[in-house]
């Protein structure tokens, strides 16, 4: 009797159930299209978002000019997978671009409910800034190849090693106090190394790219800052006093006021001064044989050579359409200095430039030389024998650079163009004491620091060839990185690296790094970074604070000391970012 109640009121419910299974249904489906629209909103979201980033990134570069940046800014939406209708790009300042975009975003269950799309809104805005660039590496030391990694040598590694083939930890009273990870096999001699830990068989890793956080720095040169305009001094001013073409002066003679000669002009050999209180104006050659001293300009239309023993002085600016060749002591005060030909400072006698120096050909110095202002020289610039040169400003070499001993000092930059530079024979030849205040570039071929004396260079060291530092070298301070597109080799009795506390890399973009030293050991903070070459400790003691990453590594130092980077520091410069700053 009682089945028979619960069967009769069960077949009353029928329409109940159904009505509580379908809201539940309805329920259950809104909660399923909130959760999937919030998931498609918050992906197309992201994905809007980085393209905004990207195209305020990429158009910051371009500034102050705002139409390039919009265009840049606008290619790199399209880059992304979006249309530009909706996009504005703006400019706050002319430091800053923003660029933002409000669009309909697709929905999928939301449709049910005649909900077919959703607001997207993405902004960022960008600029340059002054930023500390600086390099972190989880191992101190990596091997990219999937080749065998051999630690040979005396080593003591306070970090962890990581190859991409076998790796094998040998040599006599080792240490590594991290891991070593292999991607296929980690092992070490038990009898003379010491390893915390090994991992074998783990995931095999691409070579870490820190090419554009490193190129970053290098100056940004290009063949015009090679060139220099100079207008002549005009003549029409200068026939107060006037010699006729080929004259001699035979006797010391005082001139008030300017002077002009329509030809050559030479003196006697005397010596008393000939002294002229105005400009000297001369068409062709001037050879004077005694002293001479010019109050105002000195233009010479062709060539200008003083005599052994005699000074030369030069109160305003200084005009040689051929060559220069000073044999005395020879000073010249005014805003430029210019020479059409090969300037020459002969003999061991000194030459003062108070001023901004160019010469048309070659640049000779055989005596102490002082330019107290920019150097060009569109030739080759040779700095001969144990003679000291001091440069005020940066010096452009559009040919070669050659600096013997004897002590240079420059407290800009030395650019080098390398015009004829072979294979042969380097594009900088720099030998010490040498010391630099800001960048060492050296676009093509071999960069070489050939020894004599001690390096103390306080910028960046490129050389879009290789760079080579010889075994004699007394020592290198380096305040900066030191990078080539080819081989880097460095020797030396001692090399001081980031004694100032900047944060070094010494990288090769295209060949091998080897490092070796004789006496006083290789300190250096930073990383060593070969990505497309190896990177070899052949000899000495090396003190590395930071990481050794290269396409291979080989490693047989007779000591190495190797610990993370602690400083924490930059670059020797700041270098121009572009940032987000929203």
């Amino acid at each position: 009797m009682l089945q028979k109640r619960i069967k009769a009121f069960a077949k009353k419910e029928d329409g109940a159930v159904m009505v509580i299974a379908a809201l539940s249904l309805v329920a259950f489906l809104s909660v399923v299209s909130l959760v999937t629209d919030m998931g498609l909103k918050y992906h197309q979201k992201s994905k809007l978002q980085s393209a905004m980033d990207s195209a305020a990134l990429a158009a910051v570069r371009y500034m102050p000019d705002e139409q390039t940046a919009k265009a840049v800014a606008l290619e790199y939406v399209e880059k992304n997978g979006f249309t530009t209708d909706s996009v504005v790009v703006e400019f706050p300042s002319s430091e800053i671009v923003r660029v933002s975009d409000s669009r309909k975003g697709k929905t999928v269950f939301a449709s049910l409910f005649n909900i077919n799309s959703v607001q997207i809104n993405a902004k960022a805005a960008a600029r340059y800034v002054n930023k500390n660039m600086a390099i972190d590496f989880e191992y101190l030391m990596f091997h990219g190849d999937n080749s065998q990694f051999n630690l040979n040598g005396h080593y003591n590694v306070g970090g962890s090693v990581f190859g991409n083939g076998n790796v094998y930890a040998n040599g006599s009273g080792s240490t590594i106090s991290g891991t070593v990870f292999s991607a296929e096999k980690a092992d070490y001699n038990q009898y003379s190394v010491t390893v915390s830990r090994l991992e074998s068989n783990v995931k095999t890793q691409e070579m870490p790219d820190f090419d554009e956080t490193i190129m970053s720095v290098v100056p940004e040169v290009t063949q015009g800052m090679f060139e220099k305009v100079y207008n002549p001094i005009n003549k029409s001013n200068f026939y107060l006093n006037r010699y006729p073409a080929g004259a001699t002066i035979n006797s010391s003679i005082s001139i008030n006021g300017n002077t002009y000669c329509p030809g050559s002009l030479s003196t006697g050999y005397f010596s008393d001064v000939l002294i002229i209180y105005g400009d000297l104006y001369v068409e062709g050659d001037f050879s004077p044989q005694c002293p001479v001293y010019v109050k105002g300009n000195v233009y010479c239309g062709g060539n200008l050579t003083t005599t052994w023993d005699k000074s030369f002085t030069v109160g305003g600016d200084l005009y040689v359409g051929g060559n220069s060749t000073f044999q005395g002591n020879t000073q010249i005060y005014g805003n430029y200095f210019y020479t059409g030909g090969n300037l020459v400072r002969g003999s061991t006698y000194s030459l003062l430039c108070d001023c901004e120096t160019y010469a048309g050909g070659n640049v000779t110095l055989n005596g102490s030389t002082t330019f107290n202002g920019p150097v060009y020289c569109r030739g080759v610039f040779d700095k001969q024998g144990s003679v000291a040169m001091s440069v005020k400003g940066n010096m452009y070499i559009y040919d070669t650079l050659k600096l013997q001993s004897g002590g240079t000092t420059v407290n800009g930059s030395i650019y080098v163009w390398g015009k004829n530079a072979t294979d042969e024979a380097p594009a900088a030849d720099i030998s010490g004491p040498f010391t630099l205040k800001g960048d060492l570039y050296n676009r093509k071929k071999e960069l070489l620091l050939s020894g004599q004396g001690n390096y103390d260079i306080n910028g960046i060291v490129y050389s879009g060839g290789s760079l080579s530092t010889n075994q004699g070298s007394s020592g290198i301070t380096l305040n900066g990185c030191m990078i080539a597109e080819d081989d880097i080799k460095i020797g030396g009795s001692t090399h001081t690296y980031n004694e100032a506390g900047a944060t070094l890399s010494i990288y090769s973009r295209k060949g091998d790094i080897t490092l070796y030293s004789q006496q006083g050991g290789f300190d250096l903070w930073g990383i060593v970074y070969a990505p497309k070459g190896d990177v070899a400790l052949a000899s000495g003691d090396f003190d590395i604070h930071g990481s050794i990453i290269g396409n291979t590594i080989t490693c047989s130092p007779g000591g190495l000391n190797m610990t993370y980077n602690d400083r924490e520091l930059p670059y020797s410069k700041a270098v121009k970012a572009a940032v987000l700053i929203e």
